[in-house]
């Protein structure tokens, strides 16, 4: 199967699910011009087939963030996992 434009195949180093939401953290084949080959993504339905979209997409319930350096995706990473825990989901 070949990747749609605009995805990369997810290598997912660790996953969690904070209340009823997944958070991945890994790496991927760097997003077109840039270095960046590590992500964090969250929210539901976020890794289609294996697959991460290779732009960044931030919002509070979903997203997927690149970046270049492997502490600063992973202390992302746990910063939502924080955020998560503090979201009413009512």
């Amino acid at each position: 199967m070949k990747n749609p434009c605009g995805t990369t195949k997810a290598n997912i180093l660790e996953q969690v699910r904070i209340n009823g939401v997944p958070v991945y953290w890994g790496t991927g084949v760097n997003p077109v011009n840039s270095p960046a080959q590590f992500f964090v993504a969250w929210g539901e339905g976020i890794l289609t087939g294996g697959l991460i979209r290779t732009f960044n997409a931030d919002s509070p319930e979903r997203g997927f963030l690149w970046f270049v350096e492997e502490e600063e995706a992973e202390a992302k990473y746990g910063e939502i996992q924080e955020s998560l825990r503090k979201m009413d989901l009512g």
